[in-house]
């Protein structure tokens, strides 16, 4: 143990400390089992069997991949991996998946996109294969076990964390020799376009009724019960940053199917309508998830001027066609219509307040408080007209706002 300050009475003085020594369950279960391995008779009768069968000598040399990244294949990790399957399924159900994993040439992998501010209670299969898991059904991890971490910041506030995860089930080629990463691309084709349709779905979410959703890091993981688990090691893109808040939206299974409408009508857009309304979706989300007032109406604006307002140049009339085509393209009745007509009046007004000063509502902390209550309304009615738009086709605004159709 280091020397310690000692205080007037000979108390030692604790320090801060600089780096944390706590194993995270991989490192934990690497250290228990490369030691039973190493010292124990069942650790080295299994691990001089598998160094036997030739099926563990032709992966000599190889790598096995994890969907995004490799790692280099080790008898003695594959023998880890064994024998604490024995330990946690019983001999029978450790050898079925040891001999399916060194006889195919594939093996199933979960694609995972850890996303913040969303919930589930189960699971919610969605279409092209995607699935919304709770954190409670995704395989044991490192990631897992952090996020389930009650994690506190120098303020005492709560750390926000994901606690659901946007998963796809697929197929990669287990291993291959060393060679250009590129040609895993070809190879895979399926896990990497997966990897799309994951932030794709995750953008969805943002159209959907008081919901947002950041896509927050990118792994992939084996099935539970299948090699190489949890002494697979680690890979994935690093934490995507942006304003994250603290709010979480619950999703229930009832909303599946307005979830698949919006994600099937982004995913068949003209790439260049794709990229823009993922901008819009984007803000649209930042708005939800900000704090301040001013930074919310802003980014709803600007989310909304994106997706009304993309083929219009003509400033002077920015303004109007703004309210007259939001108020035309959502409202049931006359009715509706003068009251969205108003709403995005205002909406835009407070936009430019911010955008042009800085300055919200003159700083009258009455009139911000009256916008900042508001703001709810707003963003419904937002999330109408962006949903409208991505789900039904592009209106020919001349002929909406003349009642034509």
């Amino acid at each position: 143990m280091k020397n310690m300050e000692l205080g007037h009475l000979n108390i030692p003085k604790p320090e801060l400390e600089r780096f944390s020594f706590t194993h995270d369950i991989q490192t934990r279960l690497y250290l228990q089992y490369s030691g039973l391995i190493e010292s124990t008779d069942i650790g080295k009768r299994v691990l001089s069997l598998l160094e036997s069968d030739p099926r563990v000598m032709n992966l000599e040399g190889h790598m096995i991949s994890k969907g995004s990244s490799a790692s280099r294949f080790e008898p003695k990790v594959l023998a880890m991996w064994f024998l604490w399957a024995i330990n946690e399924f019983g001999q029978e159900v450790a050898e079925e998946n040891l001999n399916t994993f060194l006889d195919s040439g594939e093996i199933p992998i979960i694609n995972t996109l850890w996303v913040l501010a969303v919930e589930v209670d189960e699971s919610i299969q969605l279409k092209n294969g995607l699935c919304i898991t709770p954190i409670s059904e995704m395989p044991d991890s490192r990631e897992k076990e952090h996020y389930l971490k009650h994690s506190f910041d120098a303020t005492g506030h709560q750390q926000p964390k994901p606690k659901a995860a946007i998963t796809y089930l697929t197929k990669i080629t287990r291993s291959h020799k060393d060679e250009d990463p590129s040609s895993t691309f070809e190879r895979d084709k399926d896990f990497w376009e997966s990897s799309k349709l994951l932030y794709d779905a995750s953008l969805s979410l943002n159209a959907i009724e008081n919901t947002s959703c950041i896509p927050y890091f990118s792994t992939a993981y084996t099935l539970p019960q299948m090699p190489i688990g949890l002494f697979w090691g680690s890979g994935g893109g690093a934490p995507l940053h942006d304003v994250i808040g603290h709010r979480v939206t619950k999703i229930t299974i009832d909303q599946a199917d307005e979830i698949n409408t919006v994600l099937s009508s982004l995913l068949t857009m003209p790439d260049k309508e794709k990229v823009r309304y993922s901008r819009v979706l984007s803000r649209l989300s930042q708005s939800k998830r900000r704090e301040q007032i001013e930074d919310k109406i802003l980014d709803l604006g600007i989310a909304l001027e994106m997706a009304l307002l993309d083929d219009n140049i003509n400033n002077q009339q920015l303004l109007l066609t703004f309210r007259l085509r939001g108020s035309w393209l959502i409202s049931a009745d006359k009715n509706e219509r003068l009251s969205i007509y108003r709403e995005l009046r205002d909406i835009y007004k407070y936009r430019s307040q911010v955008a042009h000063s800085g300055v919200l509502c003159g700083n009258d902390a009455e009139k911000i408080n009256a916008v900042r209550e508001s703001f709810p309304n707003f963003a419904l009615i937002a999330e109408r007209i962006v949903r409208k738009l991505i789900c039904e086709e592009r209106p020919d605004w001349t002929k909406l706002l003349l009642g034509i159709i």
